[in-house]
């Protein structure tokens, strides 16, 4: 009867759908307390409640430690598909942002070709573009062979090149570009990486879809944060804004900061861009 009782409340404690945990511990506290029993020369159902709870307690320890072990062992799991995530999600931003920046490039510069007087001039133009979007997508595509591959793309941007590169396919577009770049904006090379992604998806969207024919680029400091601002005088965003790819990873590259990004309307007409990024650390 005491061993009948060890079981059940054992197995009923376990949540196992196969309780042999359960089972075990149980006999094994029958077992337990019915040596205890002998070895003090009572009787065998003298204790009955206290053999009930010796196989109860029992089962419970080795049934704590086995979830233990479960939980650990899904945890650590989880944590791999977390970073496996983030690394596939890291990976489809760059591949948005540094190809489709370039392809937009490509694009812009053979329109302005059609009716250059030096058609060869842009030739030029779209063959470096594109040389540039190949090595940088060969980069990338050895990353998903090898996940523990550093996902790096040519060399690492300056805030100048804002200036030097990324409004050069608006301003052969007949856009005139203004930049304004704080001399010490306090950003650390993650960040700076962080501003010159979220200023390119801006720029090319402009490129894209603005209609502008006036863009501005401004980045300063203000107190402990960097605010990048990037606004033209085109069409503004549309009634419904979508959460595409590049919004959708301009948000991700301001929130994995610390920092935040907002799209709106323009006053005057246009639209408005603005991320806040924090400074690094001293």
């Amino acid at each position: 009867m005491a061993a009948a009782g060890f079981v059940f409340v054992s197995t009923c404690e376990d949540p196992a759908r196969r309780p042999w945990l359960g089972w075990a511990a149980g006999l094994a506290g029958a077992a337990g307390a019915f040596a205890i029993a002998l070895l003090n020369h009572r009787g065998i159902y003298a204790q009955p409640f206290v053999f009930v709870a010796a196989g109860y307690l029992l089962a419970v320890l080795l049934r704590s430690w086995s979830r233990g072990k479960a939980l650990t062992r899904e945890t650590t799991e989880l944590r791999d598909q977390a970073a496996w995530l983030e690394q596939r999600t890291n990976l489809a931003r760059e591949l948005h942002d540094v190809v489709g920046h370039h392809v937009t490039a490509m694009v812009v510069q053979a329109e302005a070709g059609q009716f250059s007087s030096d058609p060869a001039v842009a030739l030029r133009a779209i063959a470096n573009s594109g040389r540039t979007a190949l090595r940088e997508l060969d980069t990338l595509v050895v990353h998903l062979r090898n996940p523990d591959a550093p996902v790096v793309v040519s060399a690492p941007p300056r805030l100048s090149d804002i200036d030097e590169l990324l409004a050069e396919p608006l301003r052969q577009q007949g856009v005139a570009v203004h930049v304004r770049l704080d001399a010490e904006p306090g950003l650390d090379e993650v960040s700076v990486l962080a501003a010159y992604r979220i200023a390119q998806e801006a720029i090319t969207n402009i490129a894209r879809h603005a209609h502008a024919t006036t863009a501005w680029v401004e980045l300063v400091r203000v107190g402990g944060h960097a605010r990048l601002r990037v606004s033209d005088n085109g069409i503004g965003p549309p009634q419904a804004v979508t959460r595409g790819s590049g919004l959708l990873g301009i948000e991700e590259r301001a929130r994995a900061l610390g920092g935040s990004s907002l799209l709106n309307r323009r006053p005057g007409g246009g639209t408005v861009l603005e991320a806040i990024l924090p400074v690094a650390k001293p």
